[in-house]
């Protein structure tokens, strides 16, 4: 990733705007939003670069063909994840910085509603809401055609997958597989910014919960070769999986995977989902030991970030007093390389001391509907969490 990065940067915008030169920036800038939505590191790049992609500022044509729209509905859709890569890892980074001056006594360990971890708190839930907007409208510029082909479900509505009856999770049927691959991009974003907002609730509300099912649908209707974009998004949905049933089904089907290709990506996830799934469940069966045997090389800043996959893997608060270090390291407590990124995006100097209080953003988590209550994701991918 560093190596294509330099390339791009000595090629410069003009040439990666060349029907070559964008093919290979777009390969770069997606494969980058992977890695990065696994390791908890912002993407590479600043904003100037994430939109450079001349696709980023056409329209898309109610008469545009499949794959076509489908490119530009994930050049756009990609600048709003670049965005959600820097809000996680800055999130994650002022929440550490504070908790470390409560510890130190610098300041009161007070939850109270001036508090600064309440303005903290505030404020990236505030930052999360406007990320929101600009997902939902994204969603609001496709083309109507542009979503399932079973009308029946769009207009009822998702299930929360961890409230419904059904035991086999069934593929959602769309006009190309293309669409459902960038579909799972744009379900698993909106669960990101649930958990970057709500690190410490583990039981994911309907709404959620839906979000959850309907990446899961999108997934099965995804073939094997779709597997290097869909896969992270699967495992961010995957740790909220509650039911033995739903968990044993995706488990078959990231098998069945590795079978058919033997893709190390999916072994990795596999690993990293059982390994979720045990911290929940609080069992030791499942949970990673130690590095795997045979894996000598370490490129610096990737390897140990990858296998401690920041990104998806820690969510809780009191997960931040050990995630700038790396216990497996052979010279014992080593920090692990951060890339800081090339944005100013979410400063992580912004401790919400400037945070006025906004009447669409409640510094609690929020109250669970009816369990039952299928969720209308294709109408707005919900107005508030």
């Amino acid at each position: 990733m560093l190596g294509a990065k330099k390339i791009i940067l000595m090629r410069g915008k003009e040439a990666s705007q060349t029907p070559l030169g964008r093919t290979l920036f777009a390969l770069f800038l997606r494969t980058d939003i992977q890695s990065a939505v696994v390791t908890g590191n912002p993407v590479f790049f600043d904003e100037s670069w994430w939109k450079n992609d001349p696709l980023y500022s056409m329209p898309i044509p109610h008469d545009a063909p499949i794959l076509l729209a489908a490119d530009i509905a994930l050049v756009k859709l990609s600048v709003v994840i670049a965005k959600l890569t820097f809000l996680k890892r800055s999130a994650a980074v002022r929440r550490k910085k504070l908790l470390t001056k409560i510890e130190a006594g610098e300041i009161p360990d007070d939850k109270g509603p001036n508090s600064p971890f309440v303005r903290l708190e505030r404020l990236i839930r505030q930052q999360c809401s406007s990320l929101k907007k600009e997902l939902q409208a994204w969603h609001r510029s496709l083309p109507p055609w542009f979503t399932s082909l079973q009308l029946d479900e769009v207009a009822k509505g998702e299930e929360d997958i961890n409230s419904t009856n059904i035991t086999e999770i069934r593929p959602q049927r769309y006009p190309h597989f293309s669409i459902g691959v960038i579909f799972t991009c744009a379900y698993a974003t909106n669960i990101q910014l649930w958990k970057v907002a709500y690190p410490e609730e583990m039981n994911p509300p309907p709404v959620i919960g839906a979000f959850v099912h309907a990446l899961l649908r999108a997934f099965a209707a995804t073939p094997m070769s779709a597997d290097s974009a869909t896969m992270s998004n699967v495992w961010v949905a995957a740790l909220l999986l509650n039911r033995d049933s739903h968990r044993k089904w995706l488990e078959n089907q990231i098998k069945k995977r590795i079978v058919e290709t033997d893709f190390f990506g999916w072994k990795f996830a596999l690993h990293g989902i059982l390994h979720g799934w045990a911290l929940v469940d609080g069992t030791q069966e499942g949970r990673f030991k130690s590095m795997p045997e045979g894996a000598t090389e370490v490129a610096d800043g990737v390897s140990q970030n990858l296998w401690r996959a920041d990104g998806i893997m820690n969510t809780a608060l009191s997960d931040l007093s050990k995630e700038d270090e790396d216990p497996r390291s052979p010279e014992g407590q080593k920090p692990l390389y951060r890339f800081q990124g090339d944005s100013p995006l979410y400063s992580e100097e912004d401790d919400g001391e400037e945070v006025e209080s906004d009447g669409d953003n409640t510094t609690t988590a929020p109250q669970t509907p009816d369990s039952g209550k299928r969720i209308p994701l294709d109408s707005l991918f919900i107005d508030d969490y």
